[in-house]
């Protein structure tokens, strides 16, 4: 999932807008379509015809010139902004890693379910980690030149220690608070979080504070105020602190908007989980057709790439249905979405 497959990506994904014309014969041809690629896939795996994942080189595609380091002014075009807030800690390095590793995939199906909106990210660790403290990548827009701009600027995060077990997250979310929105409205802003901790503060054993003593109930009241929707993707394999990372959100929201992968012990599988976590969160934005689009897309892709072996069907349905949980849709039509996404 690196920069140089955003044009596959974007060719694979843009079979998906079919599913959204107004032309109902488009739609059933795209609905046989890729029923018939599904099936294929699934004979393959089924046959033990498991090819290796694709390594792709973007030396070609890093661009000096395309560098973009610190979150500035979003372009004029974005209707919406997303702001991804990454654990860049030791004990969160590789999922860190990986989403630095995912630009084209990241930035192409954004392009399908939310393609007028600007993605920034910040990589934060702790105090102790002086200048990679807090490590921004400028706006992207979803596009190729989005994508080049992104790659490049990652390959200028530094990895970082973190300290204590804590991370200066309160300090990450007052700082997202305080950017230029370019005008956009409340409306138009979404916050996420991807951790494997919490913040100074919220219990953890090993926490040594906050030195700027930024507190993190102050930072949640800011956020609330600043952004439309602020979600957590709890990216740890530790159950315990999942329990602690609830206190991020409201009571009413909690049970849609942590995505709590703790039950997922594979970090191999939690990397590639984490991204897509990401994708659907963002997809919501948009409606239950965006979800069902991106969901659908990434099933199909899992087949087309196994990347969990002979097991890849059984897997990829799990982790399709963990998704689901994060619906605010009743039994029927969560069977319908099932039926829909598995091709059944």
């Amino acid at each position: 999932m690196s920069g140089d497959s955003y044009r596959s990506y974007n060719d694979g994904a843009s079979r998906y807008r079919g599913f959204a014309s107004d032309d109902a014969s488009e739609r059933r041809r795209a609905e046989t379509s890729r029923a018939e690629r599904v099936a294929e896939s699934r004979t393959r795996i089924e046959e033990g015809n498991i090819p290796e994942p694709p390594k792709r080189d973007t030396e070609d595609l890093y661009d000096r010139r395309a560098v973009r380091l610190g979150i500035k002014k979003p372009p004029k075009s974005a209707k919406r902004l997303h702001v991804a807030l990454v654990d860049n800690s030791g004990s969160n390095r590789k999922i860190a890693e990986h989403t630095r590793a995912s630009s084209g995939y990241l930035l192409s199906t954004l392009g399908i379910i939310d393609g007028v909106s600007a993605l920034a990210l910040n990589y934060f660790s702790d105090h102790c980690d002086g200048d990679r403290l807090m490590q921004g990548v400028d706006w992207v827009l979803p596009n190729e030149a989005g994508d080049r701009q992104l790659l490049s600027s990652m390959r200028h995060i530094e990895q970082a220690s973190g300290g204590d077990e804590a991370e200066a997250i309160e300090c990450a979310l007052a700082q997202a608070c305080e950017l230029d929105f370019g005008g956009l409205p409340k409306e138009a802003r979404h916050l996420y979080l991807i951790t494997d901790v919490v913040a100074h503060g919220m219990g953890l054993r090993d926490d040594r504070g906050c030195p700027e003593q930024c507190n993190w109930r102050k930072s949640l009241e800011k956020v609330r105020e600043t952004y439309a929707s602020f979600e957590v993707i709890g990216s740890g394999d530790d159950s315990s602190t999942a329990r602690l990372q609830a206190q991020f959100l409201t009571p009413e929201r909690l049970p849609y908007d942590l995505i709590d992968l703790s039950e997922v012990p594979e970090t191999e599988h939690r990397m590639r989980i984490t991204t897509n976590a990401l994708l659907l969160l963002i997809a919501r934005r948009n409606g239950l057709q965006s979800v069902q689009t991106f969901l659908m897309a990434l099933y199909e892709k899992w087949l087309a790439e196994p990347i969990f072996g002979a097991n890849t069907d059984l897997s990829a349905r799990e982790a399709i249905r963990r998704f689901l949980k994060y619906l605010e849709i009743d039994e029927a039509a969560r069977r319908a979405f099932e039926k829909k996404i598995f091709a059944e």
